[in-house]
């Protein structure tokens, strides 16, 4: 967090309200490649007349209500995927008559091919929008989940290893994309406020991903928890689907600050 704190360059559109911090907000245009004069005043177009308030209020201004509702579905849900595999990937191996190894194994490829889909969705994303490879995501971790109950677990476990691999792929991907996600749709004012809030909610599917994994496994074993993981990321698909606020394609210069002598 010390290290952030020093290397991690502020927001120029928070800068952008801030008078007193515009030479730190030229510096940091210069390093964009986007140099300006020493005496170019700075307001930000886009925000200047909208969202006037702050505060936990402002989240369910008219235009941001519907989204901010949608991004709470889409993170609980998606959550309780998460934790789901994190907490019971490893019980659901070993439940099916596999070595403490090979359900280790799993539970490894899930975090490796997490850390793939975060980095791989982020650049996807920057360059085509958000909407439409967050929904792909979002469609591919649930068919990769009821691909795996069809699967002969003690014959096919190499299969079986390399598909929760995709399955963590596709379902980390979305998860931390969601945060650039929030962090587009929130005006600058309120972007903290609106990303912790998301968060929050979310983590009362991680909580609740502790209870519903033990019934489930219970209840249904492994083909009823790799449903549940895959009935979870379709929750997330329409959630995501609702938001009317996506993260726009990629265009050749956007101009998000206005210049005024």
């Amino acid at each position: 967090s010390v290290l952030l704190w020093f290397v991690i360059p502020e927001s120029p559109r928070y800068l952008a309200r801030q008078p007193h911090r515009w030479d730190e907000l030229r510096r940091l245009l210069l390093r964009m490649s986007r140099a300006v004069a020493a005496d170019i005043r700075f307001s930000d177009v886009r925000e200047q007349t909208t969202h006037p308030r702050a505060g936990f209020g402002a989240l369910f201004a008219p235009g941001l209500a519907r989204d901010t509702m949608a991004l709470w579905i889409a993170f609980f849900m998606n959550l309780l995927a998460v934790y789901s595999a994190f907490s019971w990937l490893p019980t659901m191996l070993a439940g099916e008559g596999l070595s403490p190894s090979v359900a280790g194994n799993g539970l490894t490829a899930y975090n490796v091919g997490g850390v793939l889909g975060a980095l791989l969705c982020a650049l996807i994303i920057g360059r085509f929008g958000s909407r439409v490879p967050m929904l792909l995501c979002c469609l591919a971790a649930a068919a990769t989940a009821l691909l795996l109950r069809s699967l002969d677990v003690a014959n096919q476990t190499t299969l079986l290893v390399v598909g929760i691999g995709l399955h963590g792929l596709f379902v980390n991907a979305v998860q931390c994309t969601m945060y650039a996600l929030c962090a587009y749709i929130y005006p600058t004012q309120v972007r903290a406020t609106g990303t912790a809030a998301a968060l929050a909610f979310g983590r009362l599917g991680a909580i609740l991903s502790a209870f519903a994994g033990a019934i489930v496994i219970t209840q249904g074993g492994a083909s009823g928890y790799l449903a549940m993981l895959a009935g979870a990321m379709l929750f997330v698909f329409v959630a995501l689907l609702s938001v009317r606020k996506h993260i726009p394609r990629a265009t050749v210069a956007p101009a998000h600050l206005k210049k005024e002598h």
